[in-house]
């Protein structure tokens, strides 16, 4: 998490750990538009302080505690709270200065002693659907972050296994949802944002069912009108075109992850016809479904070999 562009400060004590997942060795995580991810165990001293950063930066606290820049203070990251930092903003984050803490009685000396942060993080691009969610600094707090933990160590391991790019998807998949979910509950979340996620999400779950624009308006409690004007504020698409980027982008994650005919991947992500599918993946990706998973899918790569 270092090596992130424009460094300023970056002080890392020898007794930290991290655990990083990057897009080179999992490119899965680009389907996602997620950079890195990790998990961090800091100890002793740890800051990072950049003038500005080039992706969002979402941190979570799984034990200890940190601190983080917000606007113009440092605030505090105990257990179970979140900060997303957009892309563009002041970069400022690590363990607490030591303090002189007042002697007292009753707490164990030792513990005064120990500065720890368990930490969880993601770097999410830009001029991505995630920018929705980072038009300023924010915080938030969530009981669901061993959720994103699993995930993320079940993830580091298909990495350094390179066994099986299905489950590595599944899971990189698996991942946004998570984050979107805990971003979509975050506190200080325009109306509009909130309205976009939820529509991204419950298309995402029912991608195979016959959604059409009275549907989806219905489901956001929002009239035809409003909810054209709702997509071209945040997807820049229409409607019915952001149904079909986001069924044409699971199509792609299937055919270089999984081994089900073309009928059946088009069947799973919401086409009903295979020749209506082949038309708009190509149109989509520039390669017909059989070549994009020929070029794509290792197993199917391995065959051409």
């Amino acid at each position: 998490m270092s090596e992130t562009a424009n460094p300023e400060i970056i002080e890392v004590s020898p007794d930290c750990r991290e655990q990083i997942c990057c897009d080179g060795l999992l490119p899965a995580l680009s389907q996602e538009r997620v950079w890195l991810a990790g998990v961090s165990h800091l100890r002793t001293h740890y800051r990072i302080e950049r003038r500005f950063t080039d992706v969002h930066c979402f941190l979570i606290t799984l034990g200890g505690e940190g601190e983080v820049r917000i606007g113009d203070r440092m605030e505090r990251l105990p257990r179970g709270e979140w900060a997303l930092i957009p892309a563009g903003e002041p970069l400022c984050y690590g363990l607490p200065e030591k303090r002189l803490p007042e002697p007292r009685l009753s707490e164990d000396p030792s513990s005064e002693m120990d500065s720890r942060w368990d930490l969880l993080w993601i770097l999410l691009h830009k001029d991505s659907p995630w920018d929705a969610f980072a038009s300023h600094p924010r915080l938030g707090c969530t009981s669901q972050q061993a959720t994103l933990l699993r995930t993320l160590e079940n993830l580091y391991a298909e990495q350094e296994r390179h066994q099986d790019p299905l489950l590595s998807a599944l899971l990189v998949e698996q991942l946004g949802f998570y984050l979107r979910r805990l971003l979509q509950k975050g506190e200080g979340q325009k109306r509009g944002e909130r309205l976009a996620l939820r529509l991204e999400l419950r298309l995402k779950e029912a991608m195979t069912e016959c959604w059409d624009i009275s549907r989806m308006a219905g489901a956001l409690h929002l009239s035809e009108r409003q909810l054209y004007r709702l997509c071209q504020q945040h997807f820049s698409l229409a409607p019915m075109a952001l149904l079909q980027r986001l069924r044409l982008q699971r199509a792609a994650l299937l055919l270089a992850s999984r081994s089900e005919s073309v009928k059946e991947v088009a069947r799973l992500c919401g086409f009903k016809n295979e020749y209506h599918f082949s038309t708009a993946f190509k149109r989509q990706h520039g390669l017909a479904p059989s070549h994009y998973r020929s070029q794509h899918h290792p197993g199917f790569r391995a065959e051409q070999g």
